[in-house]
């Protein structure tokens, strides 16, 4: 680690402004840097050695959390104290830990690339999950979350699904946000077409014309699960694609499950069958 920290003491720094603003979806972007808060995450993502812009550490804990950054090498990455005032002008929550990561925004995964450096081919024994406006912060950490536990480590974001930086959304993935890749999906038909060519078998979530998810009929070796908005359901053209239609049956009386409950149990199903 540096020997010095870099000391913000005024609102008005460039450098203060600019990790303020980073609570927004147009600087996240612009800058290409998100915000991840709390001391077991940040040391975490320093342990797997991902690419970090700079540490901000509130200034009543930066004795406490010096001897911690000192053991990992920090000779490129800069290390910024403030005080309380500002610091919390920056996080989103209380239970920060007095640190806060930041990190760089892995560009999305566009068809080109994948087309161009043959990635289909390293995605080989990979399942992709596709996010069809999936709008609650929650719910998509929590996709994410358990996309990273059951091996879904492609994860489709459809038009209109909510940032994935955003600050809600990091904190309710625990860390798994850095481990999975992401597609972007702003071309839905050329995506759908170039993973079609590809043998990727479509299994999309539907309360109609739909099969029992536990049916083997549904599931090839190649899989993209679709799951569709809280409120609409997959959309009609996602819908109109599907190789397989599928179904978790509800005894009791919800009128049906959450989006990442539901998500949850399509991805360890088709880990199941994979495993067979």
């Amino acid at each position: 680690m540096k020997a010095q920290p870099n000391y913000i003491q005024s609102n008005q720094n460039k450098l203060f402004k600019k990790f303020k603003s980073l609570n927004t979806k147009k600087y996240r972007e612009l800058e290409n840097a998100y915000l991840l808060e709390g001391e077991r995450y940040v040391l975490t993502a320093l342990e797997n050695r991902h690419s970090f812009i700079g540490i901000i550490v509130e200034q009543k804990y930066w004795i406490m959390l010096a001897d911690k950054l000192q053991s990992f090498y920090l000779d490129k990455t800069d290390v910024y104290v403030m005080p309380t005032e500002l610091f919390v002008e920056i996080v989103q929550t209380e239970q920060s830990q007095g640190i806060v990561g930041v990190i760089e925004r892995v560009r999305h995964l566009t068809i080109e690339e994948i087309n161009q450096n043959d990635l289909m081919h390293n995605f080989a024994d990979e399942q992709f999950i596709w996010l069809d406006r999936i709008q609650d912060p929650g719910n998509l950490g929590t996709i994410i979350r358990t996309a990273d536990a059951s091996g879904f480590r492609h994860i489709i974001l459809g038009k209109g699904t909510v940032d994935p930086y955003n600050s809600k959304v990091v904190r309710s993935t625990a860390g798994s946000l850095m481990n999975v890749k992401f597609i972007d999906a702003s071309d839905e038909i050329a995506l759908v077409n170039f993973l079609k060519s590809k043998s990727v078998n479509f299994v999309v979530t539907a309360l109609e014309n739909s099969s029992n998810y536990m049916s083997d009929d549904n599931y090839r070796a190649l899989n993209c699960l679709v799951i569709g908005n809280e409120a609409n359901g997959v959309s009609d053209y996602l819908l109109s694609q599907a190789d397989a239609r599928v179904i978790i049956p509800i005894y009791g009386g919800a009128e049906s499950l959450n989006a990442a409950v539901a998500a949850g149990i399509m991805m360890y199903r088709i880990d199941m069958f994979l495993k067979k």
